[in-house]
């Protein structure tokens, strides 16, 4: 008997008039295999403009047919990673010849990651099989949680807020930006998490110091000190799913024009998660209501993206899942998804503001998973 979820992937292979598909390493191979215990770092943020993957050989293949059949192929280490499937055990210089005899679809849904492999692969062992890329295929079906992935998620945003508190709290004026970043990586790790999402950011920022025009451009040895900017970007990955957040804090007595500012970006971001009604909220509408929220303050000029809305995007095995959240996104809102909302502020010459929260919908509305103080701006110097 099929689970839900290879049953749900299943009707969207046959849906698309595909025989079977074949994934890499990556998000689709891990939730068709039901795994968390499968570990493949992320290459996240070059997911955003397209598909892209670190990696240019396979460590692990999930090869599943219409009739619901998954097959793992897989390298030894990895053999007990897979509980509840097929598994087939081969080396990453033999993944063709063991994969080879399972191939009898005559059109083939084909993954992003180590796409150029896969299709050179396919087309080895017969070159009359018909490709199409199938990595959005289930996109519509990640996007909804189940239980078990909300309350993992659910831990991941305390445990993330936890982290972030921790190097607050050892915060010591003459730090450096790299050594702010150690502390967060080294109280992960010594609590067992398994990686981080991207690399994790803490940028400092002084004003008139460095052009806050360029707001990623961050020198890791720059120092704490008063009036220093302090931009969070910063996520977990443990047992297969991640974790995004984002915070700005000041050290020392911040400009009452940017604690005032955000002071109204977390209103707008809690009039946003108070206007979503699930089943008919749309994507594109989103921004909008942040924007409703930070123009009750006056602010509006200083938010960012007014454009093109971009706010976010969904997450759960990767960082960066689909549908994104912007305007040009025309998607419904569904009890179960989580995605993260992170308005952004610029003060030229100032500052970068920035928060970030993991909101999931929920049958009547929706909440934001990320708990840290949202009155916590400046923390006093030494």
């Amino acid at each position: 008997m099929l689970s839900s979820r290879r049953e749900k992937c299943t009707q969207a292979l046959i849906k698309n008039g595909l025989d079977a598909v074949l994934f890499a390493t990556g998000a689709n191979l891990q939730y068709i295999a039901e795994t968390t215990s499968f570990y493949w770092q992320r290459s996240c943020m070059k997911n955003m403009p397209g598909y892209t993957s670190a990696y240019e050989m396979p460590e692990a293949l999930a090869y599943l047919d219409k009739e619901g059949e998954l097959t793992i192929i897989t390298t030894p280490r990895n053999k007990d990673c897979f509980p509840n499937c097929k598994v087939v055990l081969s080396y990453m210089d033999q993944m063709e010849d063991t994969l080879a005899p399972f191939v009898k679809a005559r059109k083939l849904g084909l993954g992003s990651d180590q796409n150029k492999w896969l299709e050179e692969t396919v087309k080895a062992i017969d070159p009359c099989i018909e490709t199409v890329l199938a990595e959005e295929i289930w996109d519509d079906i990640r996007c909804i949680k189940d239980e078990n992935e909300i309350k993992h998620m659910t831990w991941m945003a305390e445990f993330t807020d936890e982290a972030v508190m921790h190097v607050v709290n050892n915060f010591k004026e003459g730090m450096t930006m790299r050594e702010a970043e150690d502390c967060l990586m080294q109280y992960g790790f010594e609590h067992g998490i398994d990686d981080f999402s991207f690399p994790p950011t803490i940028g400092f920022k002084r004003k008139n110091q460095m052009p806050v025009e360029i707001p990623f451009d961050y020198d890791r040895e720059q120092t704490l000190t008063k009036g220093t900017g302090i931009a969070f970007d910063i996520g977990f990955m443990h047992k297969g799913y991640c974790s995004d957040w984002g915070r700005s804090l000041y050290y020392g007595k911040a400009p009452e024009i940017v604690k005032e500012g955000y002071r109204a970006l977390h209103h707008g971001q809690l009039n946003m998660i108070s206007k979503i009604k699930p089943y008919e909220t749309n994507i594109n509408q989103l921004y909008g209501y942040i924007l409703e929220g930070v123009s009750e303050f006056g602010y509006q000029d200083y938010l960012r993206f007014r454009d093109s809305g971009g706010l976010g995007h969904q997450i759960g095995i990767d960082c960066h899942e689909h549908p994104l959240v912007n305007n040009g996104v025309d998607y419904i809102l569904k009890p179960g998804m989580i995605f993260c909302s992170e308005p952004k502020m610029i003060y030229y010459g100032i500052m970068y503001m920035r928060i970030e929260d993991m909101v999931l919908v929920t049958e009547d509305g929706a909440v934001s998973l990320s708990k840290f103080p949202r009155d916590l701006f400046e923390i006093a110097a030494e």
